[in-house]
């Protein structure tokens, strides 16, 4: 179905634009129903009539640098590159609508989005067990994601858990702590979490040029609990060093604030797992040239 921006929302289509502002018509670089878009200036969603249940929801960008997405007045797609970038997220609706937008994803950039597929997947508006992820570069996606020469873990994630689990990955590059709640990338953890669920976090490289360790201890301390109070299962991750440390004599033991995870770890009670020494001996034991490609 073409949609332009001048569209506005009325029950008898069942879907258009929540308001005549904020939105218009741009060409986009790709074929077909790809080679426009509408582009979006203000809070103005893409608002769909769907009954009561769980939706998978297929976003394709216009012309683009960097662009998130929000759903249901949240963000949940983080920093999709490139023209034409596609992602596609499990979503439920409950109140027999869906609301969509673009947002910038870095500030100064044309936001777009050129095609939306939604399918529902169960009547039951409810989300699989779902791993969540908070991270930085080293953990977000790279577009596109089925065939980047750059990725992060999380992106990754999906292919060594069981196909029965949802991956929602939630890092974005150059994030930290504190930016990634204040971003609202926390947002959609906490609303959608639930028990039985699993919330890792693996950031703190850029805490390193932004925050300090006790403003990373309190913001991390906070997401835990209240990921737990959610009933979610929480692992934090002392992150992956950087390229060379494998050569250095003697090795690093840690990097970034491993203290401050072993800490909150013991005091909350909850697994912390260190990927830091677990690669740099992965490293070691490849060889030099080996480690080294595996930096981009």
């Amino acid at each position: 179905t073409s949609v332009s921006a001048t569209d506005k929302y009325n029950s008898s289509n069942g879907y258009g634009f929540s308001s005549g502002s904020g939105v218009s018509d741009v060409a986009a670089a790709g074929n077909g129903a790809l080679s426009d878009a509408v582009q979006f200036t203000g809070n103005t969603t893409f608002d769909v009539d769907l009954p009561v249940g769980l939706y998978s929801v297929k976003v394709t960008l216009g012309n683009t640098t960097r662009t998130s997405i929000y759903m249901e007045n949240m963000l949940q797609i983080v920093n999709m590159t490139g023209n034409n970038a596609v992602d596609e997220i499990l979503i439920p609706v409950t109140d027999g609508k869906l609301n969509i937008r673009a947002a910038a994803g870095k500030a100064g950039y044309a936001y777009t989005i050129s095609a939306v597929e939604i399918s529902r997947i169960s009547t039951n508006a409810s989300l699989s067990n779902t791993v969540w992820l908070c991270g930085d570069s080293t953990v977000c996606n790279y577009y596109p994601k089925s065939s980047s020469t750059q990725a992060g873990w999380g992106q990754v994630l999906d292919k060594y858990i069981d196909d029965s689990w949802n991956v929602r990955n939630m890092a974005a590059s150059g994030q930290y702590a504190k930016g990634f709640v204040d971003a609202g990338q926390f947002d959609a953890i906490e609303h959608y979490g639930k028990k039985g669920d699993v919330y890792i976090i693996s950031i703190g490289i850029n805490d390193t040029n932004y925050s300090d360790s006790t403003e990373y201890y309190n913001t991390v301390t906070d997401m835990v609990k209240r990921a737990k109070k959610k009933g979610m299962e929480v692992i934090l991750v002392k992150q992956q060093g950087r390229k060379g440390d494998y050569t250095k004599n003697p090795l690093l033991t840690s990097r970034w604030f491993a203290a401050e995870l072993d800490k909150i770890g013991k005091e909350q009670n909850v697994k912390v797992v260190d990927l830091f020494n677990l690669f740099q001996n992965y490293c070691v034991s490849i060889g030099t040239d080996k480690a080294d490609a595996l930096f981009y």
